[in-house]
């Protein structure tokens, strides 16, 4: 989430949960895919997606398989995919599992 919280009308700018904040607040919805290297502890972006619903009619979780699979096609070989929880959907573990790949996540309360 960019969080978006002095605009009064922007394109994509919703109204939406910041973990950050802990609350709901206006900002524009980011889902991103990064690779983490343990040996060197550095982050490298590898995706992004702008969250935007009404534009692309695409979900969160939508946006987070293609992410994955485009990863894949670029011959990128994690030893885990490690994600927030909001993300731990059976849909989602099943595709990660579909590359070949293990995950980590915490599991909401729901699954």
């Amino acid at each position: 989430m960019i969080a978006k919280t002095r605009s009064r009308k922007i394109e994509m700018v919703h109204y939406q949960y910041s973990g950050n904040k802990h609350d709901v607040i206006a900002g524009i919805g980011l889902v991103n895919l990064l690779w983490h290297d343990l040996t060197s502890v550095e982050s490298i972006p590898i995706d992004y997606r702008i969250y935007d619903k009404d534009s692309d009619g695409k979900t969160k979780n939508t946006h987070f398989s293609e992410m994955l699979a485009l990863a894949k096609k670029r011959g990128i070989m994690p030893e885990a995919v490690v994600m927030d929880a909001w993300y731990s959907s059976l849909d989602n573990l099943k595709s990660i599992r579909s590359h070949g790949w293990v995950w980590v996540t915490t599991l909401r309360k729901n699954r």
